[in-house]
Order: C-alpha cells, then sequence, then structure tokens
C-alpha cells in the first residue's frame, strides 16, 4: 500500500483495496479513501469508510457527490446495534435527511422512524403520496400532530366520493383533538350535501357537528385560560 502510495499508482491501489475488509486499521482505510476521494472514486471512497465505520462521513460524500441511497446502502451505512443511542439517533437522521433531498421518501420515513423522530417520519410518508401508508402509519403512531398532519393531507383527496377517506378525516381529526379543523370538515361536508346533492337534511346533520366541534374547542379553550 506504502509504494502504491507513493509512486501515485492508482491501477495497483484500486487491485490492493478490493481485497481489504473491515480487520484492517481504521486509519488505513481512511488514507485509502481519501486518495480515491481525490481521483473522483467517489463510490470506492464510500465504500472503504464504511469498512472504517466512518458512516457520517461515508454519508457526507454521498450528499456531496450525489450517490444514491439505495436500501441496501442505507442498511450498510445504518449504524451497529451496540452504537450509542444519541450517535444511532443522529446517523438514523442524517440518512433519512439524505433520502428526502434524493427523493427516497419511503427509505426516508423507515430512517426517521428508526431514529424516533416520527413527525419527520410521517412529512417523508407524505412526500410519497402513498395515501394508503399514511393511512396506517397514522393509526400506529398514535400521536396528535402525526393524526392531524394525515387528516390535512386526506382532505387534499377527492374525498367527496370516496367515504372511507372521509371517515378517516373525521377520525383522526378527533383524535388529533382539532376541533377547528374538524368542524370546517364538516361545514366543506355540508356545503357539498348542498351544492351537488340538494340534501339539505344531510347538509343540517353536518352542519351541527360543526357546531358541536366549534362549541367543545371553545369550552377547551376557556378551561385552558383558567376562565
Amino acid at each position: 500500500l506504502e509504494l502504491a502510495f507513493e509512486h501515485q499508482q492508482f491501477t495497483a491501489l484500486q487491485h490492493i483495496t478490493s481485497n481489504l475488509d473491515s480487520s484492517v486499521e481504521p486509519e488505513t482505510l481512511h488514507t485509502c479513501a481519501q486518495f480515491f476521494l481525490e481521483h473522483q472514486q467517489y463510490s470506492k471512497a464510500v465504500d472503504l469508510l464504511l469498512l472504517a465505520k466512518k458512516y457520517l462521513e461515508a454519508l457526507d460524500i454521498c450528499i456531496d457527490k450525489h450517490i444514491s441511497i439505495t436500501e441496501d446502502l442505507a442498511e450498510q451505512i445504518s449504524p451497529d446495534k451496540d452504537a450509542e443511542p444519541e450517535y444511532k439517533k443522529v446517523l438514523f437522521e442524517r440518512i433519512g435527511e439524505c433520502c428526502m433531498l434524493q427523493g427516497a421518501y419511503h427509505l426516508a420515513t423507515k430512517k426517521f422512524t428508526q431514529a424516533g423522530n416520527r413527525v419527520k417520519a410521517m412529512r417523508a410518508l407524505l412526500k410519497s403520496g402513498d395515501t394508503e401508508k399514511i393511512i396506517f402509519f397514522a393509526g400506529v403512531s398514535r400521536q396528535k400532530e402525526i393524526y392531524v398532519m394525515a387528516a390535512n393531507y386526506l382532505q387534499r383527496l377527492d374525498w367527496r366520493k370516496d367515504p372511507e377517506i372521509m371517515k378517516n378525516i373525521i377520525t383522526f381529526y378527533t383524535k388529533g383533538r382539532a376541533l377547528e379543523s374538524l368542524s370546517g370538515f364538516y361545514d366543506a361536508c355540508a356545503q357539498v350535501e348542498i351544492d351537488e346533492y340538494q340534501n339539505y337534511e344531510k347538509a343540517l346533520g353536518a352542519l351541527s357537528e360543526a357546531l358541536k366541534c366549534l362549541n367543545k374547542s371553545e369550552d377547551a379553550g376557556r378551561l385552558h385560560s383558567g376562565g
């Protein structure tokens, strides 16, 4: 290795490093990675940094040099099971952010979830537009903010023609205790019943629900303010 470095024997280095594994000293692996980085062999540099367990550095190269984060690469960059919890959290989040930048939204969701950041995971999932998974994720996460995020997303869909989506919007706003948003949704439902179906009885029912939600919201506001 030293001779190859000294004489800048690029081909020899490629051959030698192809046989290296994690038993080699991390410093040696890092030096080799730097050499390949300087010679614009970015994927090779990343491979060597992964062997040296320099995961954050490898990830930075992936971001800077636009190396696609595949599921396999994401797993290789992921921290060891016995790593420090805080380090694991930081690394999983960085992988998630890189996947977001590259448009790999499902993979980003997975990594943010592993980092314990379900709100960021939901944001990634919303970007994917995968309605089925968004509904499922909101259901298993059981966090107010995530329920509301899911309901807001579902409202942008054609809920008028899909009773299941309408039902999920009401459920998520209710579980998220977003009473004003729920009231607004019932109001929109009433408008649809009038404009599209001329069903004034259903419209009245929806407006009644909207009013109940507003009253509950005002009561909750008074309790919160101590009034």
